[in-house]
């Protein structure tokens, strides 16, 4: 009998991701496309993540009538986080941002126009906002945190309050996975750069995964050392190793599940209507208290 080999086994999830999600935009209508994606592999994806991590698509939305395009993958928190569903369409299933830890595109094969729309619709969820309410607990006024899969949040100092456009890790972490691209590394590379002159790299997603070719990730280039995040990058790296690509993006997700912050639980209150205060209009009947 041969060893078992994790990262082999973890990318043949990733090749059969690929493949049903490519099966599900055949299935016609909406509800049907949503029904397709609750495959086996996203099933074997959310074993290989803490458990309080769930899997679900749609849209996300911020508490300030932001909402972002469809996303294929949507990685939220199972405890915490609403879903607003309207008769489980996909097109029409919400997620908070204050909830969503990370989103993916998954697509068959990536040329250009494919792989603009997919940067786009990373960036419409990575330009949300979560919601920032600053406290003052002797050290200014600062926006306080916690990390994700937990309901307590911690007092911020000034040198590590939440801040999602500095912080990596208080961004959503977002990848794009597909089985080839149609052109060569190279010309990927430079659609990349194209994509970030236009728009900025802040939005960007954090890994490309092409499951025949290999990875792009962002690189700092004085010491050729690849980054988790574009944040801290200046430069798009394509990494020829293919065979363990996913798994490579498996353990990126799982340390960025246990590294990465969000706001305070209250955020996710603003999404509902609170009666906190007199009403405006009621009506009242007294009974006596015996």
């Amino acid at each position: 009998m041969s060893a078992f080999d994790p990262a082999q086994f973890v990318n043949r999830i990733g090749q059969r991701l690929v493949w049903e999600f490519a099966d599900a935009s055949e299935a016609g209508t909406p509800g049907l496309i949503g029904s397709a994606r609750e495959h086996p592999a996203r099933m074997q994806l959310v074993k290989l993540l803490p458990t309080y991590v769930s899997i679900g698509t749609g849209l996300l939305i911020d508490s300030d009538r932001g909402q972002s395009k469809q996303q294929d993958i949507v990685m939220f928190e199972r405890d915490f986080c609403p879903v607003y569903s309207i008769n489980d369409d996909p097109n029409a299933t919400y997620f908070p941002i204050e909830g969503v830890i990370a989103n993916g595109e998954v697509k068959s094969s990536v040329n250009k126009s494919v792989l603009f729309e997919a940067l786009d619709n990373i960036r419409s969820a990575k330009s949300l906002r979560r919601y920032v309410h600053r406290t003052d607990e002797g050290l200014g006024h600062l926006a306080s945190f916690r990390n994700f899969g937990m309901a307590v949040s911690f007092a911020a100092t000034p040198s590590d309050e939440f801040n999602q456009d500095i912080n990596f890790r208080d961004q959503i972490y977002s990848f794009i996975l597909c089985n080839s691209f149609t052109n060569s590394p190279d010309a990927v590379l430079n659609n990349l750069v194209e994509y970030q002159r236009r728009h900025g790299h802040e939005c960007m997603p954090n890994i490309i995964i092409s499951l025949n070719n290999g990875f792009i990730q962002g690189m700092q280039s004085n010491n050729m050392s690849l980054q988790f995040s574009l944040l801290t990058s200046d430069s798009f790296s394509f990494v020829p190793e293919k065979d363990r690509c996913f798994a490579y993006l498996v353990n990126e997700l799982r340390q960025h599940v246990r590294e990465a912050r969000t706001v305070p639980l209250q955020a996710l209150d603003r999404y509902m209507i609170s009666l906190n205060g007199a009403l405006p209009s009621c009506r009242a009947r007294r009974f006596e208290i015996r």
